[in-house]
């Protein structure tokens, strides 16, 4: 059950951020009763081939039917809006499903450090709206502060603003000293994790998310058997040996899988578990320089900017050659071994690395179309959302992205976004009025005037 109360403070920041976008809440978004995408190419993510030549009916917010050949419009048909897409490539809405809204690394101005929840709010609901704009109608959140995700995850279902689909999470979970030390006070016994699992599902979190790498065996089990008692699933931040005894244990999810073993990845085949490989967060400083050459080469580096950010994000992750080669083999293995795997992305902006995210399982061998399936109905199963989300399929809600050119000939041309639909809406994909970009948190800022400025500069005192 989730909770639909949104925090007053989220109210109050919201209606400040519509005014300065000129938007009043009293405007209600309308759509025609029916939208027809005609002249077009559907890659229905199924796994059936490419369909040519294609009409797509969207009644309200359901694809009702999906055809050959051209739209025929009755003589006495109102409230429908043709749609000439050009020959376009329609495919259903991209998930990205390792996400964290409001993290940033790296963080050059100590954003984080002692950020107030209204700034970090803020953020998260900028990098969401953001994603769906670039095609990613489906995120699940893997630890966020203070149940950020899931207000946002409500303002986004209550239809107060145009976001994705949002699978919260809220806290990461771990023991003391967990997470490499960074966890400083954990939930340690048996009956603490119980209680903590117990906690995050009476905030509305929709999925369980545990560090299992220090946690002990019994830990494990209560962990797993908490979650699912009360009707969530539970995913892991993970490194082997931890992840074979998560698999055992039944955690739906293996995330990251530092180190995974064959035997790890054929028992995932065997009990359906998924893995979200994060594949973009291992990589070698030789894959993040031919990742940077072909984009430039394809003309996706002509702003310095974000060109020079994702390098950044990229070496802040950086990894030996060794562990960079051992775990594109390992995403091999696991789609060789019919693991459902998924796309996430972890760094942000959302948008964009969950873009090199689905680039980088092409760059580490996997089809186009595979990629493409990671992205799409492996994220809708994942959520338990595949009924009616994940393909582009007759029945399913209309959370549809439309590129100009075919991404089966060259996975980039998932950049190519003409028109993003969620729940049978189109998206405004023109971005919100500012003089900054999300790109400019990666980057150095001016200290922003006030009185810790002010007694700087009467003190003397330059940084």
């Amino acid at each position: 059950m989730r909770i639909k109360k949104i925090p007053t403070l989220m109210v109050l920041m919201v209606l400040i951020f519509l005014a300065q976008q000129g938007v009043t809440a009293a405007k209600a978004s309308t759509a025609p009763s029916k939208t027809v995408l005609t002249n077009c190419n559907v890659i229905d993510c199924t796994g059936k081939p490419l369909m040519k030549n294609m009409t797509v009916v969207i009644t309200g917010s359901k694809i009702t039917a999906i055809k050959q050949g051209p739209y025929q419009k009755s003589k006495n048909e109102k409230g429908v809006k043709v749609i000439d897409l050009k020959g376009a490539y329609v495919l259903p809405g991209f998930g990205n499903v390792h996400t964290h809204l409001s993290d940033l690394l790296p963080d050059p101005n100590n954003i984080l450090e002692d950020e107030p929840l209204p700034s970090a709010v803020i953020r998260a609901g900028l990098n969401a709206m953001d994603a769906l704009r670039h095609g990613f109608t489906l995120i699940r959140t893997v630890g966020d502060r203070e149940f950020l995700d899931v207000a946002w995850r409500n303002f986004f279902d209550q239809g107060y603003l145009m976001g994705p689909r949002i699978f919260a999470c809220g806290y990461m979970l771990g023991v003391t000293g967990g997470h490499r030390g960074y966890i400083k006070s954990g939930a340690d016994g048996v009956a603490e994790i119980r209680k903590a699992i117990r906690k995050e599902t009476v905030h509305g979190v929709d999925w369980i998310k545990i560090v299992d790498v220090e946690m002990l065996p019994d830990e494990l089990e209560a962990a797993v058997e908490t979650a699912h008692h009360l009707g969530r699933r539970i995913c892991a931040h993970s490194k082997e040996p931890a992840t074979y005894r998560s698999v055992k244990a039944g955690v739906d999810c293996i995330e990251h899988g530092y180190g995974i073993k064959d035997e790890t990845i054929e028992l995932m085949a065997k009990k359906g578990t998924f893995y979200v490989p994060t594949i973009i967060c291992n990589l070698s400083a030789q894959y993040i320089k031919e990742r940077g050459e072909r984009l430039a080469k394809l003309g996706y580096s002509k702003d310095e900017k974000i060109a020079k950010a994702r390098t950044i994000i990229a070496y802040a992750d950086e990894r030996t050659p060794e562990h960079a080669l051992h775990q594109r083999r390992a995403l091999q293995k696991a789609f060789k071994a019919g693991v459902k795997v998924c796309i996430g992305g972890d760094s942000n902006p959302i948008g964009e690395i969950g873009i090199l995210e689905i680039e980088q399982f092409v760059l580490s061998g996997i089809s186009e179309m595979d990629a493409l399936i990671a992205a799409t109905r492996n994220c809708a199963d994942l959520l338990g959302m595949l009924d009616e989300l994940g393909t582009v399929e007759e029945g399913k809600v209309a959370d549809l992205v439309v590129v100009s050119d075919n991404p089966l000939e060259n996975i980039s041309n998932i950049r190519k976004v003409k028109m993003v639909f969620k729940d049978g809406f189109s998206v405004d994909l023109n971005q919100p009025q500012g003089t900054a970009s999300y790109w400019d948190f990666f980057f150095p800022q001016k200290k922003v005037k006030g009185y810790a400025t002010e007694a700087d500069k009467s003190a003397g005192f330059k940084k």
